[in-house]
């Protein structure tokens, strides 16, 4: 049995895709990672007997619809499924009504979900059958609990963590001026929320740069960590905080790793407050920039948080970091807030979805079709998606994603490094004091030519 796993961003998803990819490896499936960028020209060369994407969007709606005219099962393990708004395109409501009205409801076999509320909105609006709606949690927090935790990186180093959460106003990807806009209206926000929201939102950033700035030259005897989010340009923060000797701006590696060895994380509305509570890391809210607005968007951050309400009351806190730690209730806060969102931190989301994966009966051929990748898996593929996928044709996929990260920094980012795969799988393997040699990451090959592709297949020798 083959089961792919869209992987979006690697920096952000690929380790719990690798741990996915171990529990459906130890249960004999062949799991392979495909990249994002590369699923319409790798999918159908990989024959697949289901696929695992990313997110059900407008954006990809005609490419899942193509796969799943040829039959292929297909499963949503939403990358951004956790912190959700009260309102608007991404509350539980709205997504569920999405899934029910887009025509994703018709073509997908099942939905995982973090947590019950989502689950339980889908099954108030009946968007699918009960039966295709699965609470698992998400594999990528499995990591943050006692029982792989020995996994993150442990060696604590006591600095100030400073996550920001600003991609919308300081984006890294989207070029064309208003790119970020429009595609919070596709995906369902009313223009004048947008409007009003960006407009605070670049305000709120501006101001959170002074405070990061005041901060480092109050207590210069503390080392400041600034971690960007993974879809922001980091040439801001360098620019705005490079003068002070203790502030490092890296936005590389896991999160989960960084939190692990900070003394606090400071943040505003930033969905890592969630991974500092299941890492009994104290996460301090700058509640105090917020607008309504901004603060109104998504709320479950702030609610999770220590919330401080000026500069005075966060250097305070910083200054009594062990104590404000003793005292905030971590058990309390992921009982009320966290669980119905993320589900339950006990390391076991990947096994949870692996189990029904392995448990879904097949019906058809493996998914398997070269006319498909040279049209990029599209009924009306554009001119240059034929040429990216008669290249890759050609080629393999794992020439042609290499050509074209050269010239696209964005593609570059989204590239998969097997030998990272490998080092990880064989970690998690050894860690479950099962024989590491017996699992093996390697780059896939086309079914049918055998070229090399940009996906990476995780296997276990029987």
């Amino acid at each position: 049995m083959r089961i792919g796993l869209v992987v979006d961003h690697p920096k952000r998803d690929l380790p719990g895709a690798v741990m996915l990819g171990y529990q459906l490896a130890r249960r004999g499936v062949s799991a392979t990672l495909v990249p994002m960028y590369e699923q319409a020209v790798d999918v159908p060369r990989l024959r697949l007997d289901a696929l695992v994407v990313n997110y059900a969007r407008p954006v990809n709606l005609d490419l899942m619809r193509s796969f799943a005219r040829a039959g292929l099962p297909l499963y949503v393990l939403d990358t951004e499924g956790g912190v959700l708004a009260e309102k608007g395109g991404n509350s539980p409501p709205a997504m569920a009504a999405h899934i029910k009205e887009s025509g994703y409801a018709d073509i997908l076999a099942g939905y995982f979900f973090w947590g019950s509320r989502l689950r339980d909105a889908f099954l108030t609006a009946g968007t699918m059958k009960p039966e295709q709606l699965h609470l698992t949690g998400c594999p990528r927090f499995d990591f943050a609990a006692p029982r792989w935790r020995a996994l993150l990186d442990g060696e604590p180093r006591g600095y100030l963590l400073v996550n920001a959460n600003f991609p919308l106003v300081n984006s890294r990807f989207t070029g064309k001026p208003g790119g970020e806009r429009e595609a919070m209206v596709r995906a369902g926000w009313d223009g004048a929320y947008v409007d009003r929201f960006i407009a605070d939102l670049k305000q709120v950033f501006a101001n959170y740069l002074v405070e990061i700035d005041r901060l480092a030259a109050a207590r210069p005897d503390r080392n400041i960590l600034v971690r960007p989010h993974p879809f922001e340009s980091e040439d801001v923060y360098r620019n705005a905080l490079s003068r002070h000797a203790n502030v490092l701006i890296d936005g590389t590696g896991s999160v989960l790793d960084r939190i692990r060895n900070a003394a606090a994380v400071i943040h505003l509305n930033c969905g890592t407050a969630v991974e500092s509570v299941l890492l009994g890391k104290l996460p301090l809210q700058l509640e105090y920039l917020n607008t309504p607005t901004t603060a109104g968007h998504a709320a479950l951050p702030a609610r999770v948080s220590r919330q401080v309400a000026s500069f005075d009351e966060l250097l305070d806190a910083i200054d009594h970091i062990e104590r404000e730690t003793e005292t905030f209730d971590f058990a309390r806060v992921h009982a009320a807030d966290i669980e119905a969102f993320f589900h339950l931190n006990d390391g076991k989301a990947a096994e949870r979805v692996a189990d029904v994966l392995t448990g879904a009966t097949r019906s058809r051929r493996p998914y398997v079709s070269l006319l498909a990748t040279v049209k990029g898996t599209r009924a009306r593929p554009s001119l240059g998606q034929i040429v990216k996928g008669a290249a890759s044709a050609a080629l393999g996929s794992a020439v042609t994603e290499r050509l074209r990260s050269q010239f696209n920094p964005a593609r570059r980012d989204k590239r998969i490094a097997p030998p990272f795969v490998q080092t990880l799988l064989q970690r998690i393997a050894a860690h479950e004091q099962a024989s590491p040699l017996q699992f093996t990451a390697r780059r896939a090959h086309c079914a049918t030519t055998g070229l090399p592709l940009a996906s990476i297949a995780i296997e276990h020798a029987q």
